[in-house]
């Protein structure tokens, strides 16, 4: 049937509905008084009927339609009841909390959201351009104040060094032929043959040793006389005074020997010897001048040069940290777990930018009383969520500042379904429940979904005898992770509706408990 012809037989059959009530309220008068009785009361018996239909069926449809509510007391949702059963949150082992240090806009991201990085990779970026240009103009000020530095040369003193040096050999060696050599002979195995007698005989070797030895280095000077002028002059010096210091020790021990009772030590030998020695001590004396004129003059010349460099490196490391700061780094190998960044966002200094997790190595961190602390012990084992084995491996020494309470960390082997802010159940089956239950020292944690955020305040909902919801106000404090703080002093065993969300106060529910659902 088409739609136009539909509509023209519903107008007229309303068209005609007057005339019908009309013709229809004709005869119901026209019939005897009994029968008009008779339809009026079938008429109320059949609207009686349907209401009470009706209403008789409400209860039973909103008792079918009542929520179903799980209960668990304060204790066992803040971990402080029995430590048979804590609450505990699944962390990772090595965990680093990215915190932007300084503001700007977002340039790039170069990760995403579960994404993978190594140590030290760039997470993000922030505009950074005129940190770049800083950089820039640091290293060309720090370029520029070495290359003044290298400029300057200290020509005068370097040679008053190398003639130093050369002198100094020209007078040991004269020293040594002509003076020091009248104690000598022919050549012997261990060395010259000594000519005075010496205390005995090992000594007498000794000393021929000792100027073999002392031929070896003037030689080794010799050789090096025409390479000293490409050498650094303190280095020159430094060594001249070495090898002069080496043959004023032997002539001492020369001279002890000389001076012995019956050593038949010439008087000419004598005086040889002590010219020798006067000698010897009077270039290392010159060495000493010398050294000290040099390093005088280097740092006189050189320590505007050394503080310009210092000063233009000082500048350059303050840029290049500065740049540094535009750069969101990761300290640590992971997985992204959180970036709330985009391109084109807008961050300011200290703002959480990212987090980094090694989500292969998961723990669980608990809390319990004080007076719950003497009953664990590391090692101990636990099961988490009723089906994964557990081991405490370590257990705070003092109470957390934060929450006055003592932290325990949990190792978990084969469980390969924990995520990372995970909160979970742990039980400690061997160990025997305590029988009283008592309010928390600090503030209860509770888990964000037990407490129904309302605009004036802060519930909780426990269930009367009636099964129907009654909202408990309390005080909340900082939010933990996916815990609030309670201020407020709850008891223990207090139990609540652990997910308020969608409730309502004086609302009929079905309750089971934790343990059951677990």
């Amino acid at each position: 049937m088409k739609p136009a012809v539909l509509m023209k037989r519903v107008r007229a059959f309303f068209n005609t509905l007057p005339a019908r009530a009309r013709h229809s309220w004709k005869w119901y008068v026209a019939r005897p008084l009994w029968q008009r009785i008779a339809m009026a009361l079938v008429l109320a018996a059949a609207i009686a009927g349907l209401i009470f239909l009706l209403t008789s069926a409400k209860p039973e449809e909103t008792a079918d339609q009542s929520r179903t509510v799980t209960l668990a007391s304060i204790g066992e949702l803040s971990g402080t009841g029995s430590v048979v059963d804590l609450i505990g949150t699944v962390r990772s082992v090595t965990e680093a909390d990215l915190l932007a240090q300084n503001g700007g806009t977002v340039r790039a991201v170069n990760v995403q959201l579960g994404g993978f990085v190594a140590a030290g990779s760039i997470i993000a970026s922030l505009e950074n351009a005129a940190e770049r240009a800083s950089v820039l103009q640091a290293e060309g000020a720090y370029d520029a104040a070495v290359a003044a530095r290298s400029a300057q040369s200290l020509p005068d003193t370097k040679d008053e060094a190398v003639a130093e040096y050369r002198a100094a050999y020209t007078t040991l060696d004269t020293a040594l032929e002509t003076q020091v050599d009248q104690f000598f002979g022919d050549p012997k195995p261990v060395g010259p043959d000594l000519l005075i007698l010496a205390s005995n005989a090992a000594e007498a070797d000794n000393l021929s040793r000792e100027r073999e030895r002392i031929d070896g280095l003037m030689e080794a000077y010799a050789a090096k006389l025409g390479s000293a002028g490409s050498r650094d002059p303190l280095a020159l010096l430094e060594e001249a005074e070495s090898i002069a210091r080496q043959v004023a020790t032997f002539m001492a021990r020369l001279a002890v020997a000389a001076n012995g009772r019956d050593s038949r030590t010439t008087e000419t030998q004598s005086a040889a010897l002590v010219a020798a020695r006067a000698s010897v001590d009077g270039v290392i004396a010159s060495l000493q001048a010398a050294r000290s004129g040099y390093r005088a003059g280097s740092v006189g010349a050189s320590a505007s040069a050394d503080a310009s460099v210092k000063q233009a490196l000082g500048s350059l490391r303050a840029a290049q940290a500065n740049l540094e700061k535009t750069v969101i780094r990761a300290p640590i190998a992971g997985q992204v777990n959180f970036l709330p960044i985009r391109v084109g966002d807008y961050v300011t200094n200290l703002m959480h930018v990212a987090t980094v997790a090694q989500n292969g190595a998961l723990e669980i961190v608990a809390y319990v009383s004080e007076g719950d602390r003497d009953l664990l012990a590391a090692g101990t084992k636990v099961t988490v969520e009723g089906k994964s084995d557990g081991i405490i491996t370590s257990i705070a020494p003092a109470l957390d500042p934060t929450n006055k309470q003592i932290e325990v960390h949990v190792a978990v082997t084969g469980a390969n379904d924990l995520v990372n802010g995970q909160s979970v159940h742990i039980a400690l089956p061997d160990l025997a429940p305590q029988t009283t239950v008592v309010a928390a020292a600090g503030p209860a944690l509770l888990p964000l979904a037990s407490v129904k955020l309302r605009a004036g305040d802060r519930i909780i909902f426990t269930v009367d005898a009636d099964s129907r919801l009654v909202a408990r106000p309390v005080e909340v404090g900082e939010v933990r992770g996916d815990r609030i703080e309670i201020l407020s002093e709850l008891p223990g065993d207090l139990r609540i509706v652990t997910d308020a969300r969608g409730l309502s106060e004086g609302e009929l529910v079905k309750t089971q408990s934790a343990a059951s659902v677990r």
